[in-house]
């Protein structure tokens, strides 16, 4: 696999990273960041599937309904003959989560939040193992 947009792939790899490494540092204390903790695993997700589709793609979807992301991921899967989609079922979770997280007026419990968590590590260690091409622009650049 080739990166036709290095540039753009770096700035959402950087995205997701920063994301990823909050979600990390507020993981231990969800009663005080339950909601912070919930959107930065699901924005570090977004942000690297958005990286893998931009280096794939040259452009990145501007979808309103996150899940035509993750189908398009699909997509790009099918078509690069990755097989194991395992990542897209975490980042499919993640986005079905979102609206609870952000919108509904409940209060999210931390079961939920440490599963949100789960899936946000799972879909960044899928999606470094299967598209380590595509976002190895990060070792050199940052």
């Amino acid at each position: 696999m080739k990166n036709v947009s290095p540039i753009a792939t770096q700035q959402y790899i950087e995205k997701a990273d920063h994301f990823l490494q909050g979600m990390k540092l507020l993981v231990d204390d969800i009663p005080a960041y339950r909601t912070g903790i919930g959107l930065l695993a699901i924005h570090s997700a977004v942000s690297l599937g958005d990286a893998i589709t931009i280096g794939i793609t040259g452009r990145r979807g501007k979808y309103q309904d996150h899940d035509r992301a993750a189908r398009e991921l699909g997509k790009i899967c099918a078509s690069h003959g990755v097989s194991n989609t395992k990542g897209i079922d975490h980042l499919s979770w993640l986005l079905g989560w979102k609206n609870a997280v952000a919108y509904e007026h409940h209060r999210i419990d931390n079961q939920a939040v440490l599963m949100a968590v789960d899936k946000a590590e799972r879909f960044n260690a899928w999606a470094y193992n299967y598209f380590r091409e595509i976002l190895r622009v990060a070792q050199g650049g940052t």
